[in-house]
């Protein structure tokens, strides 16, 4: 309410000295689209059909019926990605239709009955792609249209179902062309991301899970716990030592990520950003100094869980990359040195899907172990 009443305040303010002959009460009615006060974004993950309603709302009670309609408005999809920084794409017509295009405000309400915007199918929609959808009020009766707030935009994301790389049992990989690229041995700005589960937290001496990465030196390896951190807290060890202070559970899926920008490290989890610090160290070396792991590092420290989506690139990534490409990115994307979807399902080896040549070879365990069915993003309890 706090929101609604300083929207009220602001308009009624501007209109009066705007019109002077005309009752500023009145005109500090406006109508706009439920729930964009607070945000014009919403968020949606489907594995199927879905529907959901969407209404118009008015600052004070109609004293009237008052008529509004709604479209969809695709026209802004390039506009909203050119403002934001996104690639969203626009959803195929037949994946979805909007039930009616006008509703009603009833006298002595504030809110419109709502239109159902059906998501009827996920046939046509790409793995990975996410999706935006504007709905607008084109046009309500009896008051102005609050323009910031005419329009909702729906995100959408369709979950994929995958196979993950199991790195349980002592398994783990290695880079081995990454040693044969003299061109990975300085490299001024780094992004490495992935998606990780523990099974179990070391908990012997020195307590390290590895993740992936280079530890040589404290190269760049990404890793759970220390001797000198708990088991189950994240850490980067880049030269420079990067600990989010909050800890991890088994069981449970999350999305990493650690920005080199040639000047500091962000880390993310989960497309949030859990720890900052300046860097003190230069560009990065892929190139020697050791192999290049998955699930291992110095004398095994092995993780206990699997992996999936593990990417590097060439390039610091915002915040919006980060969080609209958890589940997929294109393998053609710019500065995407490597890509390990780790859904593979091969005895031996993990394909680059850049196809740079940075396969991921088997370094420890007889074959890789492969699970079925997981969706990203995980459900939500």
């Amino acid at each position: 309410m706090k929101t609604l009443n300083t929207i009220q305040l602001l308009i009624g303010f501007l209109f009066f000295f705007l019109t002077g002959c005309k009752n500023a009460e009145e005109l500090s009615h406006l109508i706009y689209m439920t729930g964009t006060e607070k945000t014009t974004v919403s968020r949606v993950t489907i594995d199927g059909p879905q529907s959901f309603g969407v209404s118009a709302t008015c600052t004070a009670k109609a004293e009237q019926d008052l008529r509004v309609s709604f479209r969809i408005d695709n026209s802004l999809v390039d506009k909203y990605n050119s403002e934001k920084g996104t690639n969203y794409k626009v959803l195929p017509e037949q994946c979805y239709n909007l039930e009616k295009s006008e509703s009603v405000i009833k006298q002595g309400s504030c809110v419109s009955t709502p239109v159902m915007f059906n998501l009827t199918t996920t046939e046509g929609m790409e793995d990975g792609a996410v999706y935006l959808v504007p709905i607008s009020l084109a046009s309500a009766e009896g008051y102005p249209i609050l323009e910031s707030c005419r329009t909702n935009y729906i995100v959408i994301n369709r979950t994929i179902i995958t196979k993950v790389l199991s790195l349980s049992g002592g398994r783990s990989l290695n880079v081995p062309n990454f040693t044969k690229d003299p061109s990975l041995q300085s490299i001024p700005q780094i992004t490495m991301e992935c998606r990780v589960k523990v099974n179990s937290f070391c908990n012997s001496d020195p307590y390290i899970s590895s993740i992936m990465g280079i530890e040589y030196a404290e190269n760049f390896l990404l890793r759970f716990g220390d001797v000198t951190i708990k088991n189950n807290q994240f850490q980067v060890t880049a030269k420079d030592q990067v600990t989010p202070e909050m800890t991890f559970d088994t069981g449970k899926w999350y999305h990493l990520a650690v920005v080199f920008d040639g000047n500091q490290f962000i880390v993310y989890v989960n497309g949030e950003v859990a720890a900052t610090k300046q860097a003190t160290r230069g560009p990065v070396n892929l190139y020697d100094g050791g192999d290049f792991h998955f699930g291992f590092s110095y004398n095994g420290r092995f993780l206990d869980g699997f992996i999936s989506e593990a990417r590097i690139w060439t390039r610091p990534l915002s915040q919006v990359e980060i969080q609209e490409n958890m589940c997929y990115v294109q393998p053609d994307s710019e500065g995407l040195l490597a890509y390990w979807r780790f859904n593979d399902g091969d005895p031996k080896t993990a394909k680059d899907f850049t196809g740079h040549g940075y396969d991921a070879q088997i370094k420890t365990g007889n074959t890789l172990e492969w699970a079925d069915g997981i969706k990203c993003p995980e459900p939500q309890n």
